[in-house]
């Protein structure tokens, strides 16, 4: 049978690193928000069942009825965001239908995730129960202190985590409900599982997979998508 598969992006909020009126999910290239750009990687793609899309709870009206007309071939939601991203995802999970095999987590500004890497990641899912997209540290990475460099650390074993971190939807569910309860929060999904103890797989991602948190990395992405060196 075959599984059912939801995709979670999460658009919730404020980009206050960016430092623009508007935040940086709506910001707007080729005259669509940012963030449609990454709803299309999931609507295109014939394993996702469903999207929910969380929003900033002032910000949907001005722009739910836009997503459900820009993707009406798509079985796409909208659901408020919550005080932190982890209330969030939260959130969005519990909005996800009973059926649910696998839920994908994705930083709706992170526009630029391949068709490959989110079926490899569903495929690992499906044995594993849980795996997220990482890249290797490039740079030389310093322990600092005081303004003063401590040590150089061992990059080797390190790594950045990326979206989509794709899970079993039964266990994210019941380990963001036990960490609510907790009254826990973690910087990422996957990091619920690390502190419960469970295994978390990794993929090494493609080079394009970025996140858009400042000026640069915006003017960066527009020149991909204006330019079509996104494919």
């Amino acid at each position: 049978m075959k599984p059912y598969i939801v995709a979670i992006i999460t658009a919730g909020g404020k980009g206050k690193r960016l430092k623009t009126e508007i935040k940086k999910q709506f910001l707007c290239i080729k005259k669509r928000p940012l963030l449609f750009w990454t709803i299309d990687n999931f609507a295109k793609h014939s394993q996702i069942d469903e999207i929910i899309i969380v929003l900033p709870r002032e910000d949907i009206k001005i722009y739910q009825d836009q997503i459900y007309s820009e993707f009406s071939f798509s079985n796409v939601s909208v659901v408020p965001g919550g005080p932190e991203r982890q209330d969030s995802v939260c959130n969005a999970i519990h909005a996800c239908h009973p059926k649910t095999n696998i839920v994908l987590i994705h930083d709706g500004v992170r526009p630029f995730v391949s068709e490959k890497e989110i079926s490899d990641l569903i495929k690992i899912a499906l044995y594993s129960k849980a795996v997220i997209p990482i890249s290797k540290i490039k740079n030389t990475i310093k322990e600092i202190k005081n303004e003063h460099i401590i040590k150089t650390v061992n990059r080797e074993n390190l790594a950045n985590a990326l979206t989509p971190q794709v899970f079993d939807y039964k266990l994210i569910k019941t380990l963001h409900e036990k960490a609510k309860i907790e009254e826990l929060y973690f910087t990422d999904d996957a990091a619920i599982l690390e502190h419960y103890g469970h295994l978390v797989s990794v993929y090494e991602s493609e080079a394009f997979n970025l996140k858009i948190t400042t000026k640069i990395d915006f003017e960066i992405a527009k020149n991909i998508i204006e330019n079509n060196l996104f494919e």
